[in-house]
């Protein structure tokens, strides 16, 4: 006979298992919040189950963020650095007794004192190398890191880990600086930050090539040394000290530049010598246009703080009044155009009192012709000959010379529709939107490269090549190839000419004005750079700076060598210089191109 169940049994099972089905959904919220909240891009309270999951590492330091580096045309790192250092671990450092005699022979390696080991031990919160005095990690000698690695201290164990800007540091405005940037983030990585590839606190390159390559170097994990601790705080047998790392052995990326290191650092430390306060230098590749060397002053280190000053901006990529180096583009659409021949003369008396401005010349040039005037920089005579020059037709030879725009390397790269090498490249120009184009006092001050025009370092270095090259006009790039870890490419930008309709020049005028170039140094304005090492041409510029009261003026030289084969391109741009500096662009072209033929004659 089959026994009933009473209706209080049947209440209490009821109950029973509604606490059984409460349990379970609250375990499956917690499972719900732990692991498909994060994949949705909520961040729980508390951490996720990666986070519990590492918990028992108390401690743990990145010794490399797994960041892709640069290099220069030869192989040698521009950024990446690796050095030997001693890692310290919070409170177990130094607190075994048996080991005295061995954490005494750690503290006359490091050149500190028992007292001060003890009060570094006691006050770190988290993992920490060994510091100099100035705050930065104690590189340790190779006799020093084989000494330490003998030596079994508690909570400390040598370790290698890698420097991001090694000093002394070259090109910092091209390379750039990374920084905390939660809007570009959100903005720019939305999927690396869902996947947890990146995070809001991540710094990313904030300028330069850290920047517009940013995508490419961040690299696919940190690695590190972690401390594996019990509930108790103690070392867990077999595991104490452990590296961690991603284990791709393609990353991190390789950004090969165009660069040569050591012609970068002999002209930064020019500059610095000869007292630059503002300027850049830009040596093209005569052949192709890619930058051997691009130099800013005033000088910035990306691991410096971004100040109030724009310390951190490529000069290079700034556009300035050019002066009279923009007497290259006017002859260029006068002989492409047919309008003057370079034998035709015009007659400079010293001043065109209708425009406002005079020959540098006291009392001018008398009769003379444009290519004579191109050599001693005459004012008058380029005014004069721009009359039938109109506007419209100069605009269209900046565009063939690359001079109106910008002229870097653009493109598509994997991964990205649109690609730019240079990070913030203004754009040169020949009017403001609101000038009166046709006026005749605005194309004669245009013609010596003053009023609205505006040139870039790189574009000026860029139309000097395109001369050298018959006219036709290059995309210059920094950086030539992204190689794997291994060495296999990625992708290689193309040295292609630019393909855009309209631009350049005919090969007889580019030919004529390489010539008029050499003229300026044989018997213009040029002189002083006689004595170079190689046989130099080239082309300079003076442009007056608001307010003229103050009398200072943006002085620029422009050119190439060796004359007779050209090798480099060069541009040189100073603004904001006094008057009693004049001739200073010219020694700075002269001696970058004296460290040029000194590097070239030991290789």
């Amino acid at each position: 006979m089959r026994k009933r169940v009473k209706p209080m049994d049947q209440r209490r099972l009821f109950l029973f298992l509604l606490g059984v089905t409460a349990v379970l959904l609250l375990y499956a919220g917690r499972l719900f919040v732990l692991q498909v909240l994060p994949m949705l891009g909520w961040a729980p309270a508390g951490g996720d189950l990666a986070a519990f999951a590492v918990k028992q590492r108390t401690h743990a330091f990145v010794i490399d963020t797994g960041r892709g580096d640069f290099y220069d045309r030869f192989g040698s790192p521009i950024t990446g650095r690796t050095a030997q250092g001693l890692l310290v671990f919070p409170a177990t450092a130094g607190a075994a007794a048996d080991e005295a005699d061995e954490r005494q022979q750690l503290i006359r390696l490091l050149h500190t004192n028992e007292r001060q080991w003890q009060s570094f031990a006691a006050n770190l919160k988290q993992p920490q190398l060994w510091p100099q005095p100035n705050g930065e990690p104690l590189r340790l000698t190779p006799e020093q890191a084989e000494l330490a690695a003998k030596l079994h201290v508690a909570g400390a164990t040598l370790t290698s880990f890698r420097e991001r800007y090694p000093e002394p540091f070259a090109a910092g405005q091209l390379v750039g600086f990374m920084a905390q940037h939660p809007e570009r983030l959100r903005t720019e990585f939305a999927n690396e930050l869902s996947s947890g590839r990146l995070a809001l606190a991540a710094e990313i390159g904030a300028a330069g090539l850290e920047r517009t390559f940013q995508s490419y170097l961040q690299g696919v994990g940190a690695t590190s040394i972690a401390l594996f601790r019990d509930g108790r705080d103690n070392p867990l047998n077999g595991l104490h000290y452990r590296r961690m790392a991603p284990g791709n052995d393609k990353y991190p990326l390789r950004i090969e530049t165009t660069l040569r290191l050591e012609v970068q650092r002999q002209i930064e430390a020019m500059l610095q010598r000869r007292g630059i306060a503002e300027g850049a230098v830009v040596v093209l590749d005569a052949a192709n246009a890619d930058v051997v060397a691009m130099a800013s002053r005033p000088a910035f280190a990306p691991d410096e703080p971004i100040g109030a000053a724009d310390n951190w901006a490529n000069r290079a990529l700034q556009a300035m009044p050019p002066g009279s180096i923009y007497k290259t583009v006017v002859a260029a659409a006068l002989l492409d155009e047919k309008l003057v021949r370079s034998g035709d003369t015009f007659e400079c008396a010293g001043e065109l009192g209708r425009f406002g401005f005079s020959c540098w010349q006291p009392g001018g040039h008398g009769e003379i012709t444009l290519r004579e005037a191109y050599a001693e920089s005459c004012n008058i005579a380029f005014a004069k000959a721009m009359k039938p020059l109109s506007s419209r037709q100069l605009a269209t030879y900046a565009a063939k010379l690359g001079v109106l725009g910008t002229v870097g390397w653009q493109g598509k790269t994997p991964g990205q529709a649109t690609f730019s090498q240079f990070d913030a490249e203004q754009e040169c120009r020949l009017f403001e939107p609101a000038t009166l184009q046709d006026d005749e006092g605005v194309r004669a001050q245009t013609a010596i490269g003053q009023r609205d025009v505006r040139l870039t370092p790189l574009a000026a270095a860029n139309m000097v090549v395109t001369l050298l090259g018959g006219g036709a006009v290059r995309e210059p790039r920094v950086v030539s190839r992204i190689a794997y870890a291994t060495g296999e490419p990625l992708f290689t930008f193309d040295r292609e000419y630019r393909v855009k309709r309209g631009h350049g020049i005919t090969p007889a005028t580019a030919v004529k004005l390489a010539g008029w170039m050499r003229d300026v140094v044989d018997h213009g304005t040029g002189q002083s750079l006689q004595r170079a090492k190689w046989k130099l041409a080239g082309k300079s510029g003076t442009a007056q700076e608001a307010p003229v009261t103050k009398g200072q003026v943006s002085q620029w030289f422009i050119g190439y060598g060796p004359a007779a084969k050209p090798l480099y391109a060069v541009a040189v741009a100073l603004p904001h210089m006094p008057p009693g500096k004049s001739g200073e662009a010219q020694a700075v072209f002269r001696e970058v191109f004296d460290i040029l033929a000194t590097k070239n004659q030991n290789e």
